[in-house]
């Protein structure tokens, strides 16, 4: 068995990676892949947005699965919305007191429905694990909160501890002393999201290499590349991955040289999506209250009220729509006003509420204005028209440029630019998904009024500009392969067969049959 250290980089894409390498800006980066490898492609669940998609990597899970919608969905069984965006007005209709303990206790807490990778390991009681960062920490020792002035004085009854792995960095929040009794001393504070920051994620992970306390498992998150992105656009933030790679470089430096540090850990770095170019904030915005504008839109952040059609939830370059029982029956109306929009790509939807839990046969359909529509559904008990690269079997009807797809010659799907799209979009849909989701065309964003859209880049859709992250890992021993076809649900299942443990489902196998 090998200590594993797992590195997330939020919105790591290959085409911002790979020229920063050719042009000799990472080269802590190279020299990973040099003794390591590097696959171009992992696959982020749908939607692509940063919730769902770091919760995949965390779990092993499809959202179908592990319950996390999007950033931004509606939960009927509550009665409440689940938002964990940045939209001030979004924010404020739901509640600050509201969100804040959402995002801090009741996400790991209530709304996640499988155990993360940390509960996986620690039910076998003789490894240790660490999480910096992440959004997704839960496990199964408790850890006290240490709130910030500035946030005391918001209303409401905030958590006192937050189960997590046995070490627990949370920015500014959370800071578990080390057994022998240390804490670490970070940087953070307001002008760094308190805490919630590459520096503080290095300084962590740093000082845990220095005094020799990295346990079996670390999972360190970087956010800043995403918020680059978002703001320069993607191939301008690279310079969040130099700081990254400086930061390499000194965890090199901590363990004399590369090749001792592989030789009693395995790294394994990636991200959660990527992201697409967006046309300048004015043109790049939809927005859908404009797009649907003969029915009635539920206010951003907030649950149903009488009278209202549509709630729609943005989840930047996709969105999902909830209807009320007569707008599903009528959904074609909807469905034709929004593809009416020229700036829209995709509507989706389900046959079935419950998705692919559903006991009988459930259809998949995608709609296009230019592409045609397709249908599509999982073959379990004949001959199926094409197997995807995970081995399920899917049958359709309509036009596969829907989601730009052929079947070669050996009876394989072949997706271009919506990369496993029959899986994704199968496991995109249950109860608290919405009824539609509706995705747009490159260089736009969704969004409501009073919400903003991002400056140069964004994500969320099937798109793989917005979907495919690489996977840099070193270290892994001979006995492991990785699938030629990864996705980010198989980042768990290898991080624990490196540990030694038996994973919940294979490396590269299908989630859906």
């Amino acid at each position: 068995m090998k200590k594993v250290l797992l590195i997330i980089i939020d919105a790591l894409a290959t085409r911002v990676l790979e020229p920063q390498l050719q042009a000799g800006r990472l080269p802590n980066f190279s020299r990973l892949i040099e003794v390591g490898q590097l696959h171009r492609e992992c696959i982020a669940v749908f939607p692509s947005i940063t919730p769902a998609a770091t919760c995949a990597l965390a779990t092993g899970c499809y959202p179908h699965e592990h319950g996390i919608a999007g950033a931004y969905w509606y939960d009927e069984d509550q009665d409440d919305v689940a938002y964990f965006g940045t939209d001030i007005w979004a924010i404020l209709n739901e509640g600050i007191d509201h969100y804040l303990t959402d995002f801090q206790h009741e996400l790991n807490c209530r709304r996640l429905r499988v155990p993360t990778i940390f509960e996986q390991i620690e039910k076998h009681g003789h490894l240790r694990d660490a999480v910096i960062n992440l959004l997704w920490f839960r496990g199964t020792v408790d850890h006290e909160i240490s709130w910030p002035p500035l946030f005391k004085l918001i209303p409401g009854d905030p958590a006192e501890k937050l189960p997590g792995p046995h070490l627990m960095f949370m920015g500014d929040f959370v800071n578990t002393p080390l057994p022998r009794g240390e804490r670490l001393k970070v940087r953070g504070g307001i002008t760094r999201r308190y805490g919630f920051h590459d520096e503080t994620t290095a300084d962590y992970l740093l000082q845990l290499a220095e005094l020799d306390s990295l346990p079996e498992f670390t999972l360190a998150y970087f956010p800043n590349n995403d918020f680059d992105s978002h703001k320069e656009g993607p191939m301008k933030a690279a310079k969040s991955l130099e700081q990254i790679d400086i930061q390499l470089g000194r965890l090199f430096e901590i363990h004399g040289e590369l090749a001792s540090l592989l030789e009693e850990y395995a790294i394994v770095i990636t991200g959660d999506h990527s992201q697409s170019d967006l046309s300048s904030a004015k043109e790049a915005a939809v927005d859908l209250n404009e797009v649907l504008e003969q029915f009635q839109v539920v206010k951003a952040g907030s649950a149903w009220e009488s009278g209202e059609d549509v709630m729609v939830c943005p989840n930047m370059r996709a969105a999902q729509i909830y209807l009320q029982e007569d707008s599903w029956r009528n959904r074609a109306a909807i469905i034709d006003c929004l593809l009416k929009c020229k700036q829209v790509d995709q509507v989706v939807w389900c046959d079935s509420e419950n998705g692919l839990s559903e006991s009988r046969q459930v259809q998949f359909h995608v709609a296009t204005f230019d592409r045609g529509h397709l249908t599509f559904s999982l073959e379990r008990q004949h001959d199926p028209m094409g197997r995807d690269d995970y081995g399920a079997g899917w049958t359709w009807t309509g036009d596969l440029r829907a989601l730009d797809a052929m079947v070669d010659s050996e009876g394989r799907i072949r997706f271009g630019d919506y990369p496993n799209a029959f899986e994704r979009i199968a496991t995109a849909f249950f109860r608290k998904s919405g009824s539609l989701w509706v995705t747009a065309r490159l260089g736009h964003e969704f969004c409501l009024p009073n919400t903003a859209c991002n400056e140069k880049g964004s994500h969320g859709s099937l798109h793989s500009l917005d979907s495919t992250s690489p996977v840099i890992a070193a270290g892994l021993p001979a006995s492991i392969t990785l699938p030629e076809k990864l996705r980010s649900v198989d980042v768990t299942p290898l991080c624990l067969m490196l540990l030694d443990l038996d994973p919940p489902r294979r490396l590269g196998e299908s989630h859906v049959t």
